[in-house]
Parts: structure tokens; C-alpha cells; sequence
């Protein structure tokens, strides 16, 4: 509960410096195709992901980060967006490598994004 107080105080501060500057919030799956990020960093990305097969076959990636889910939302609505954008999101994050100090396995990013 501590870590949680902590972690819902830091956030909520993030989140108020992101709507005193104009940004509106956003999330994406947690679960995305693995090609999504194959086509941004290329095939040896794979053995960064946490990536497996589903029950329908289709290979799928928990996200590392939320660059590419934000592409794959901005040309999905096109045109209908008015830009700039100002979009932000905490989102929560997994990457499949050694851990070190200060880079974990798992963690949340703040992300501003215009």
C-alpha cells in the first residue's frame, strides 16, 4: 500500500503538469502485434519482447514502449485528428532483457507526446 500511495502521488502530479499544458490523456493495448515493433527496430527486437504465439496463432508482444502503439493510433484515425496533437499516457511497460540499475524488466513511462 505505501508503494501504492506513492506511485498514485507521483502519477497524479505527472498527469496535472500534463493538462496544465494542454495534453489529453491516452492508453493503448497492452498487447500489441509483435510486427508492430519488428517493423520499427527491426527482427532482432524479438528477443527484447516478452512475445509469444496466441490461441489464434497470431505472434503478439507485450508493449516495450508506447512509440509505436502511438503511430499505429494516429494513422489509424487519419485525418479525423486535429493537429498538433498533445497526448499524454503512464503507460505501463515490459522489456525481456538483463536487468540493471535503474532499468528494470518491467516499468511505466511518461510519455508527452506532440
Amino acid at each position: 500500500p505505501e508503494d501504492m500511495r506513492l506511485r498514485n502521488w507521483l502519477f497524479g502530479h505527472w498527469n496535472d503538469v500534463a493538462r496544465e499544458y494542454g495534453f489529453e490523456q491516452y492508453d493503448s493495448p497492452v498487447l500489441e502485434s509483435e510486427d508492430l515493433y519488428v517493423r520499427k527496430a527491426g527482427e532482432e527486437v524479438t528477443q527484447q519482447l516478452y512475445n509469444f504465439q496466441d490461441k489464434g496463432e497470431r505472434r503478439v508482444a507485450l508493449r516495450p514502449e508506447m512509440t509505436p502503439s502511438l503511430a499505429r493510433m494516429v494513422l489509424a484515425k487519419g485525418k479525423g485528428l486535429t493537429l498538433p496533437l498533445k497526448w499524454a499516457s503512464i503507460p505501463q511497460c515490459w522489456r525481456y532483457e538483463r536487468m540493471t540499475r535503474g532499468r528494470r524488466r518491467e516499468h511505466y513511462q511518461w510519455n508527452m507526446d506532440i
